[in-house]
């Protein structure tokens, strides 16, 4: 299933294929990234996404598809803040990620 993660502020425009067997997010090739990574006390992702994105984003754009074990580490990865992945990931529709769950029977981060 293709999903979105679009914020207009920090110029994200990210798109990616969730995997229903295996639970992974794929952030595809062409997604941008935000130029900021947030480095806060309560945040402590702030170093896996620095580290996630070398070699991997250019310029603030991905260049090669990057697979995640989960929802919100792909968002964070896309967003460069801590994000609920379930709620940010949307389809073409708007429906979130946790919709598409629930609906399916199934809730998994």
């Amino acid at each position: 299933m293709k999903l979105y993660l679009k914020r207009n502020r920090s110029n994200v425009d990210a798109v990616a294929e969730y995997n229903e067997e295996t639970k992974t997010v794929t952030v595809l090739k062409g997604s941008t990234v935000s130029e900021t990574i947030a480095y806060s006390e309560k945040f402590r992702g702030a170093k896996s996404i620095e580290k996630s994105r070398q070699g991997v984003v250019v310029e603030n754009e991905v260049v090669e598809d990057v697979v995640f074990k989960s929802a919100s580490t792909a968002a964070n990865f896309v967003t460069g803040a801590s994000t609920n992945g379930l709620t940010a990931w949307k389809d073409a529709e708007g429906k979130s990620l946790k919709q598409h769950l629930l609906e399916a029977g199934g809730h998994d981060e």
